[in-house]
C-alpha cells in the first residue's frame, strides 16, 4: 500500500511539474546530440581514410628521380627489398598547351593492384592514341569520353581521343594541384596512357622511368589506422633506407604524409576532434548548471511534500528516488531523442566534406562516443540531483514545515552611490534592490548566460577565422551547426532560469494584480530584472568568449583572435538578448494567469 502510494506520487510529480522535466530533457537532448555527433566526425573521417587506403590499394611511398630516370640498379633495389609485385612503375611529364598544364601519367594499365583506378565512365585505352582523363573536379578540368585532344607531346603535335573518365586515388582532394614543373602553377589536366604506348607518342624508343610507387609490407600496412604512430616510425626508416641507398641527390621520396587528400582529411579530423574536446566540457557544464538550478527549484517547492512523507516514515533514499527518478527519465528521453539528431549531425558535418574531397560512401555502424557522452550526461544530472537534495531531506519534518525567512532588506551598492540612486525613479530603484539583494538568483543566471554567449561567440569566432582560409568550406559548416546548437542551448537556459524567476515570484506578482497593476506593468516589473540580468552576461560574455576562443585556437592549432569580425562581437549579445526576449515572450501567460487567491495563500 506504502509503495503504490509513493509510486502514485511520483507519477504525479511528473505531471504537476512537467514544463520542468521538458527543459530538462532538452538541454540533455541539445547537448548530447551536438557533443556526440561532433565528437563521432573524426572517427567516421579516419574510418573513411583506412577504406580508401585499404579499398585501393594506396601506395605507402612515392618516388620521384631528381635526375629525370631511375637506373636499373634503382629499380634492382626496390625490387629486391619490397618485391616486384609492390613496385609500380610510372613516367611522369608535364606541358603545356594552349596555355593549360596537362599532366601525363605514363603506366601500365593493365595492372590495378596499387592505386586502383576506378573507371567513372568509358573503358581503358585499346590504341595507343586513346588516353584516360583524371575526373573533372574543383581543380581539375576534364574532357569527356570521346572527345579528341589536340596537343603537342614531346614536340609532335598529336590528336588523342578520351576513352575512359577515372579516379585516381591520390586525387581525393578535389581542390588544386600545384605543379611539379611549374613554380606557382597549378595542373589544368591530368591524363593516362598505357607505357606501352609512349614510344609510339613520342616517335622514338621511350624507356625512362621518372616516378615509382611503393607498397609496403602487410604487416606495416596494418598499422596504417589512420596513420597511426607506429606507421609512421615505421615509414620514417623507410624513407631513410632508400634515401641512403638511392642517394638523396637522386631522390625524392615522399610519402601519405605529403598526400594533400588523405592526410588532409585527418587532419581535419583531428582538429573536429580537439574542437569536441573542448566543447564537450563546456556543453556538460551549462547543463550540469541548468539542471542543478532546475532541480533546486523544485526541492524548494516540494518541501511540504517531503516533510510529509518523513512524517509517514519514508527514508531519504525513498524520497530522493522519487527525484532522482525524473531527473533521470527526463535526462534519458532527452538522451535517446539525441542519437538520431546526433547522426543526422555527423552526417551533415561528413557530407560537408564534399565541398573540398571526394569522399567514401559514409561508415555505418558505431556509437562509441554517443554511448560514452550520454552515460556522461547520466552520471552526472544525477549526481546533481542527489547532491542538491541532500540538503533539503537531511532537515527535520518541521524545518521543511516553516517557510523559509524572507531575505532580510538591506541597503545594496547602489544605494550608496547618491549620483547614480537619486536619479533612478521608483521602478528603477525597485529593480536594481531585487537584482542585487537576492545574490543566488543574479550570480545564477549571470553564470549561465555568460557560458552560453561564450559558446555562441565561439561559433562565430570559428566561422570568421574558416572564412579567412582557403578551403575553409568544412569548417564553416562545422562552425554554423556550433551556432545553431549553442544558440539553442543558449534559448533552454534563458528559457528555464525565467520560468524559474517567475515560479520563484508568483506572490509577488499576486500582490502588484491585487494592487491594480495592470498587465503590461506587472510583466515589466518582473522582466525588468531578467533583462538587466541577461545584458549584464551578455557583455560579461564577450570577454570570456575572447578569452575561450583564444584558449580553443591555441588548443587546436588554428585560427586567430584578431581574424573574428568586428560584427561577431555585436551578433553575440544580441543574439543573447533576442533569446531573452522570446523566453519571457512565451511565459507572458504564465505571469498574467497568475492565480492570486492560491498565490497569496502561500506562507512566506
Amino acid at each position: 500500500m506504502v509503495k503504490r502510494a509513493h509510486f502514485k506520487s511520483s507519477v504525479r510529480l511528473f505531471k504537476k511539474h512537467l514544463a520542468r522535466f521538458l527543459t530538462i530533457m532538452a538541454v540533455a537532448l541539445v547537448a548530447v546530440s551536438f557533443t556526440s555527433g561532433l565528437s563521432e566526425v573524426e572517427e567516421k573521417l579516419d574510418e573513411a581514410v583506412i577504406y580508401e587506403y585499404e579499398q585501393n590499394s594506396v601506395s605507402d611511398l612515392y618516388l620521384k628521380s631528381k635526375t629525370g630516370d631511375f637506373t636499373a640498379d634503382n629499380l634492382d633495389y626496390l625490387y629486391e627489398q619490397y618485391g616486384e609485385e609492390n613496385v609500380f612503375l610510372t613516367f611522369c611529364y608535364e606541358f603545356r598547351n594552349g596555355g593549360k598544364i596537362y599532366r601525363l601519367y605514363a603506366q601500365d594499365l593493365t595492372r590495378n593492384d596499387i592505386n586502383t583506378i576506378t573507371y567513372l565512365d568509358g573503358s581503358a585505352p585499346h590504341n595507343d592514341d586513346e588516353v584516360l582523363m583524371e575526373r573533372s573536379t574543383y581543380g581539375l578540368s576534364s574532357y569527356a569520353v570521346g572527345e579528341e585532344i589536340k596537343l603537342s607531346l614531346f614536340g609532335v603535335n598529336k590528336t588523342l581521343t578520351v576513352s575512359g573518365v577515372v579516379r585516381h586515388p591520390h586525387f581525393l582532394y578535389e581542390r588544386e594541384n600545384v605543379s611539379y614543373q611549374f613554380d606557382g602553377a597549378n595542373v589544368d589536366y591530368v591524363m593516362y596512357v598505357d607505357y606501352s604506348a609512349l614510344s609510339s607518342l613520342a616517335g622514338f624508343e621511350f624507356t625512362m622511368v621518372n616516378d615509382v610507387y611503393v607498397k609496403l609490407d602487410d604487416a606495416t600496412r596494418n598499422t596504417f589506422k589512420a596513420y597511426s604512430g607506429k606507421y609512421k616510425r615505421a615509414i620514417e626508416q623507410e624513407k631513410k633506407d632508400i634515401t641512403d641507398e638511392i642517394g638523396e641527390d637522386n631522390v625524392t621520396v615522399l610519402s601519405l604524409y605529403e598526400n594533400m587528400g588523405l592526410y588532409s582529411l585527418v587532419s581535419y579530423g583531428q582538429k573536429v576532434g580537439l574542437i569536441s574536446i573542448v566543447f564537450v566540457a563546456f556543453f556538460l557544464a551549462v547543463t550540469l548548471l541548468v539542471v542543478y538550478s532546475s532541480m533546486s527549484r523544485l526541492y524548494a517547492e516540494e518541501r511540504q511534500e517531503i516533510a510529509c512523507q518523513k512524517t509517514l516514515g519514508y527514508g531519504d533514499i525513498d524520497i530522493l528516488g522519487k527525484y532522482l527518478a525524473f531527473d533521470i527519465v527526463a535526462t534519458a528521453v532527452g538522451g535517446a531523442i539525441a542519437y538520431g539528431v546526433g547522426l543526422i549531425l555527423t552526417k551533415l558535418i561528413y557530407n560537408a566534406f564534399n565541398l573540398q574531397y571526394d569522399m567514401p560512401v559514409y561508415p555505418s555502424g558505431g556509437a562509441s562516443y554517443y554511448l560514452g557522452y550520454f552515460a556522461i550526461v547520466i552520471v552526472g544530472t544525477a549526481l546533481m540531483t542527489l547532491l542538491t537534495g541532500l540538503r533539503t531531506v537531511r532537515q527535520k519534518p518541521v524545518a521543511l514545515l516553516t517557510p523559509k525567512a524572507p531575505k532580510a532588506g538591506r541597503k545594496v551598492i547602489v544605494e550608496r552611490i547618491p549620483l547614480i540612486w537619486n536619479h533612478l525613479s521608483f521602478k528603477h530603484k525597485s529593480t536594481v534592490r531585487n537584482v542585487l539583494l537576492f545574490r543566488s538568483r543574479f550570480y545564477m543566471t549571470v553564470i549561465s548566460v555568460v557560458g552560453s554567449t561564450v559558446l555562441v561567440f565561439a561559433g562565430l569566432g570559428l566561422m570568421d577565422n574558416s572564412s579567412s582560409i582557403p578551403d575553409g568550406q568544412t569548417l564553416i559548416s562545422i562552425s554554423i551547426h556550433l551556432v545553431v546548437f549553442s544558440a539553442m542551448l543558449c534559448a533552454l537556459v534563458i528559457y528555464n532560469l525565467t520560468n524559474i524567476n517567475v515560479s520563484e515570484r508568483c506572490r509577488e506578482i499576486a500582490t502588484l494584480m491585487v494592487l491594480g497593476y495592470s498587465d503590461e506593468e506587472v510583466l515589466g516589473y518582473v522582466y525588468r530584472e531578467i533583462y538587466l540580468m541577461c545584458a549584464l552576461g551578455a557583455l560579461l560574455g564577450l570577454p570570456f568568449g575572447v578569452a575561450f576562443v583564444h584558449f580553443v585556437f591555441s588548443w587546436i592549432g588554428f585560427g586567430d583572435i584578431y581574424h573574428i569580425q568586428w560584427w561577431s562581437y555585436l551578433i553575440t549579445p544580441v543574439v543573447t538578448m533576442l533569446f531573452c526576449f522570446l523566453s519571457t515572450r512565451l511565459l507572458k501567460w504564465k505571469v498574467i494567469k497568475t492565480d492570486m487567491n492560491a498565490s497569496l495563500k502561500t506562507l512566506e
